[in-house]
């Protein structure tokens, strides 16, 4: 499925800025939207943090993130990671900006079960000044995600010092019997989100 909030430009003001350290908690469920009641002693990251999931539930700690790189090296990592090309389109400033995104292995915060409707994942990126990570003014070509055509709408993401809540949310669209869908990203957490076990 593909997905979007609404087909407008995102210019948003920053509203995802977090702080210097990022402390995450809540019931982890599992795929099919069952709570996950298991346990995982050393919940570990790509970039630090000391964490748990103690019989379903998150807490999880970080502040200055290791393994930090340019905003543009991050960016691009992060079009591999998802495998299509958004984020290296996109230009920052100041240039000289360093990064980090969080990822756990088999954790994610997405909505739960989606079926036809929104899909959502909120992802945490630190940065070691206040900077902005904008779209082109032409726009990103659409991009295919599962054999669906996706048209990206244009953003800007103004990240503030330390970690920042950044969302995409992919909405399919059926016109004439074809299935589309509409990518939007923007700064911010979303209560729709769960910890989700894979």
């Amino acid at each position: 499925m593909a997905f979007a909030m609404s087909a407008c430009d995102n210019d948003d003001d920053g509203g995802g800025g977090i702080g210097e350290t990022l402390n995450l908690s809540g019931d982890v469920y599992n795929m099919n939207g069952s709570l996950y009641t298991g346990n995982k002693d050393a919940l570990t990251s790509n970039v630090g943090g000391t964490g748990l999931i103690k019989g379903g539930k998150l807490t999880f700690s970080i502040g200055r993130p290791t393994n930090m790189k340019l905003m543009t090296q991050l960016l691009s990592e992060m079009d591999t990671r998802y495998g299509f090309s958004i984020f290296s389109w996109a230009s920052n400033d100041p240039g000289d900006t360093m990064a980090a995104d969080l990822v756990f292995a088999n954790l994610t915060k997405k909505i739960l079960s989606a079926g036809t409707s929104a899909m959502e994942e909120i992802r945490y990126i630190w940065v070691d000044r206040d900077c902005e990570v904008k779209a082109p003014d032409t726009g990103i070509p659409p991009v295919t995600i599962n054999g669906i055509s996706v048209k990206v709408s244009k953003f800007t993401l103004k990240l503030k010092k330390g970690w920042n809540a950044v969302g995409m949310i992919l909405t399919p669209e059926l016109a004439g019997g074809i299935l589309s869908a509409t990518l939007v990203i923007g700064t911010g957490d979303s209560d729709n989100c769960k910890w989700v076990y894979e």
